[in-house]
């Protein structure tokens, strides 16, 4: 899929598969539809970028995403 075309929603998606978060309702996509497309597509980038992400890495990420959610 094109990025440009994918959704905020569909890039959580993704980023959420690819850190194999086990309670996935932690990465809830209808919670990041108003996030910042900017921040969250170079969070995308970041984690498809990569082969393999560090706990320490997985960490920040779901920080920064966490920073990104609108409750």
């Amino acid at each position: 899929m094109n990025i440009v075309a994918m959704t905020n929603e569909e890039k959580v998606l993704a980023i959420r598969e690819k850190l194999n978060i086990v309670n996935q309702g932690l990465l809830d996509p209808e919670k990041y539809k108003n996030a910042n497309e900017e921040e969250l597509t170079d969070i995308y980038d970041f984690v498809q970028s990569r082969e393999r992400l560090s706990p320490s890495e997985v960490t920040a990420i779901a920080d920064a995403l966490g920073q990104l959610r609108h409750d």
